[in-house]
């Protein structure tokens, strides 16, 4: 479909909606966007938006058209010819549990609710034109209520209409989301008053949003019990102290966080990895260095990216190589990854193989890029397609020039002289990873100290990393665990003397756990 094709569609769509519609959809965004879109008034805005953060365009219509299903509005899917098939949710499931309830809170449920969170939110906000949606996000915004806090929101659904409560038990169940004992309200069978700790007001540009996989809650039985009585909903009031906060004595037991137990132990959510397939990975691979006089070439980094190549495709990642790039063109090849298009991606690898100084990797020329430099062009900022997806980094290069002199050993760094069978590479920059969610940096080695590559053989780091994620991704093991034992072969590994070891080093602001999906076939020879 042409631009100006799709854009008269959309045009469409705006005069197929009305205004209770339209707020809808941008509740429903919220999450995607991740700004403040009080200020959006029209569908037209709406979609001006998604269009600039690339997420909705003539060639991928599939965000549209999963807005418009959860709506209600299949319709107008059909008279549009929209592709009604979906390969994935972009709708957080939080945010469409949210809707899901707000479709069967009625009039008077609404009115009861506000009652309750009469102490908790300022009037204004409780004024007889808001909306459910609207009350949801005033929640959110401070502090009441997040995806993995809904203590409050059950205590205010449940006398209104106890069926409600089975929406919100199904989006736990799916999406490990636990609450603490303290925040719900309970059964009368359990002696214990029905009390809700809140904390205080934080800022209102607080309010965190997290993308996570569909749940089936959707297909959920609607509210179908009769409604709660005003008295029932008034003597609920009595046990509720939603504006207050409770100081727990030195020494107390904190019942918000009950004893262990593996029947309440909360399930880790996951990354959405359920694409067609996994996304780009980008290979630098620097080799030679014949035209930096302080700098040897790199001998044995072709057999590391051979084994990055053969696992990284068997897990499903498109390669993109890069050989030999000097500064210009290594932070050029970065840049041309943060302009593909990641839509369909459940992640993005970046694997730099070359040598260093201490904060950064060099390019063939001798001069430095920050890692921190590299890392910042895909963050959701650079690159939006990437919101919320994880952004895997693998560095094998050299970040100090301090010689390790001893028998097959030879450092990364400027200044080495031995011409022998193994290659070192050393320390980590503490601040490697830049503001925001969702980076893992795997580097080879821990600060201060060297890393081994082995002339026939390849790097210590990147063969165990390869030999790792073959043996365990078969057996649902996440990512972080499989570098734990990267880091349990590093620690046993040592030189023909013994005496040089080497510890890897994983960084990371991931907010949920990455389990790749069991490839159908075993990884080719």
């Amino acid at each position: 479909m042409e631009d100006q094709e799709f854009r008269k569609l959309l045009v469409q769509v705006h005069n197929s909606l009305s205004q209770n519609e339209m707020l809808e959809l941008v509740f429903l965004c919220s999450d995607i966007l991740k700004k403040d879109l009080s200020d959006v008034v029209t569908a037209r805005d709406l979609f001006s938006l998604l269009q600039k953060r690339d997420l909705l365009s003539s060639d991928d219509s599939s965000l549209l058209v999963e807005l418009l299903k959860i709506i209600k509005r299949d319709q107008l899917i059909r008279d549009l010819q929209l592709n009604p098939q979906l390969s994935r949710s972009r709708v957080s499931p939080f945010r469409r549990m949210l809707f899901e309830l707000s479709e069967n809170i009625s009039d008077d449920d609404l009115r009861n609710i506000k009652f309750l969170l009469n102490n908790t939110l300022p009037r204004r906000k409780l004024q007889q034109n808001v909306t459910v949606l609207q009350l949801f996000l005033e929640m959110e915004k401070r502090g009441y209520m997040s995806a993995n806090n809904l203590g409050t929101l059950e205590s205010i659904t449940e006398p209104v209409c106890p069926s409600l409560k089975k929406i919100i038990s199904l989006y736990q169940k799916e999406n490990g989301s636990s609450v603490p004992e303290e925040m719900k309200g309970r059964d009368k069978s359990d002696s214990q008053d029905t009390s809700v700790t809140t904390r205080p007001d934080p800022p209102e540009d607080t309010a965190a949003y997290h993308q996570e996989e569909p749940p089936s809650y959707l297909s959920h039985p609607l509210c179908t019990e009769e409604h709660s009585s005003g008295n029932a909903v008034q003597e609920h009031v009595a046990h509720l102290r939603l504006s207050e906060t409770r100081n727990l004595a030195e020494g107390d037991r904190n019942l918000s966080f009950p004893e262990p137990n593996q029947n309440n132990t909360p399930k880790l959510e996951q990354y959405d990895m359920s694409g067609d397939w996994r996304g780009f990975a980008l290979i630098i691979n620097n080799y030679d260095f014949s035209n930096c006089q302080e700098l040897k070439n790199r001998e044995g980094t072709d057999i590391d990216e051979k084994s990055l190549v053969a696992v990284l495709r068997w897990l499903g990642f498109e390669i993109v190589k890069r050989q030999d790039c000097n500064r210009e063109s290594m932070l050029e090849a970065l840049d041309e990854l943060r302009r593909r298009d990641h839509t369909q991606a459940d992640c993005v690898v970046c694997c730099v193989l070359t040598h260093g100084c201490e904060g950064g990797v060099q390019g063939v020329d001798g001069k430095t890029v920050l890692l921190r430099e590299l890392m910042e062009l895909l963050d959701g900022i650079h690159c939006p397609s990437l919101q919320q997806k994880p952004k895997l980094f693998f560095i094998q290069a050299c970040q100090g020039v301090h010689e390790q002199q001893v028998v097959f050993l030879q450092s990364d760094g400027p200044n080495n002289t031995s011409d022998v069978e193994f290659f070192c590479d050393a320390e980590v920059p503490r601040e490697s990873i830049p503001a925001g969610a969702d980076y893992l940096v795997a580097m080879a080695t821990v600060s201060g100290c060297v890393s081994f590559r082995e002339k026939s053989k390849g790097s210590w780091f990147i063969q165990s990393l390869c030999k790792n994620l073959e043996q365990l991704v078969p057996s649902g093991i996440d990512l972080l665990s499989i570098l734990t034992k990267v880091n349990n072969d590093m620690s046993k590994k040592a030189d023909r003397t013994g005496t040089r070891k080497q510890m890897s080093k994983p960084e990371f602001t991931l907010t949920k756990r990455i389990v790749f999906p069991i490839p159908k076939t075993p990884m080719p020879p």
